[in-house]
């Protein structure tokens, strides 16, 4: 919860800001505009259909191009997914999104704080995996091939694209079911996780992707509940994704191996 006036930071129960002196009347309840008003089973509701765009809408886009496996197709694919969750959340996300704008800095800090102790889990996971698997994962792998056969399209997909589509399903739908930040967190951090396992060839020993992959899915969904804006979380995962996918195209040009 942010003041209104000042955009400091302020406990759930205060009644004034203890920085300008601002009323509790000018305190912005986050947690009710976010939720506009909608009853728990609409936002079920809500939920299962953006799930079950997030799975039917590459399939028919897919469809109309004759199962045409490219990145092309898979960038429309989230385009048109995106739109459509913006319209079911629009007037969520634009209320979440005059609250980022207004809070940008103290968002940005708030997203950092969390995002450093996510990255910092993910590695630290990826570290004992490998001493496992001695392997990246399927998703890492076949993101890495079409980042190398296809840099440009494929930079905007996991920096833009994957980024909104992926918070929108996994943070955006999920904060509406439940108040208590933990649960939201941990169920948000085990989807996400557990959507990245899809590719390639499943084995049961992947299964341990689920702690980096979760990790960083847990974190951006508590930086949301903190700054109560999943422009929070969307910013932090397009950073990470860019980050990577220039540090990864860096070392494929200077022939490191990757």
């Amino acid at each position: 919860m942010f003041c209104e006036h000042c955009g400091s930071k302020l406990n759930e129960d205060a009644k004034v800001c203890i920085k300008c002196g601002c009323k509790v009347s000018s305190i912005i309840k986050s947690k009710k505009e976010s939720k506009s008003g909608r009853d728990w089973l609409t936002n079920a509701a809500f939920f299962i259909l953006s799930a079950i765009c997030f799975v039917l809408v590459p399939v028919i886009i897919s469809l109309m191009f004759f199962f045409t496996a490219s990145n092309v197709v898979s960038l429309l694919s989230n385009i048109v997914y995106i739109c459509i969750v913006f319209l079911i959340y629009r007037e969520d996300l634009v209320n979440e999104g005059r609250r980022f704008k207004e809070h940008f800095k103290e968002h940005i800090k708030t997203g950092l704080k969390y995002y450093i102790a996510g990255i910092l889990a993910m590695m630290f996971f990826n570290i004992v995996i490998s001493l496992v698997i001695k392997d990246v994962s399927a998703n890492e792998s076949a993101v890495r091939e079409l980042l190398f056969s296809s840099p440009i399209i494929t930079m905007i997909s996991i920096s833009i694209m994957a980024p909104l589509s992926e918070e929108f399903l996994f943070r955006k739908s999920l904060s509406t079911l439940t108040k208590n930040k933990w649960v939201f967190a941990i169920i948000s951090g085990l989807l996400f996780g557990g959507a990245h396992l899809i590719a390639g060839d499943f084995q049961l020993i992947n299964l341990l992707y689920l702690l980096p992959y979760g990790s960083l899915g847990i974190v951006f969904a508590l930086m949301d509940a903190e700054t109560k804006s999943t422009w929070t979380s969307v910013t932090m995962h397009a950073i990470h994704n860019t980050i990577t996918g220039i540090m990864l195209l860096a070392l494929y040009f200077l022939g490191a191996a990757v």
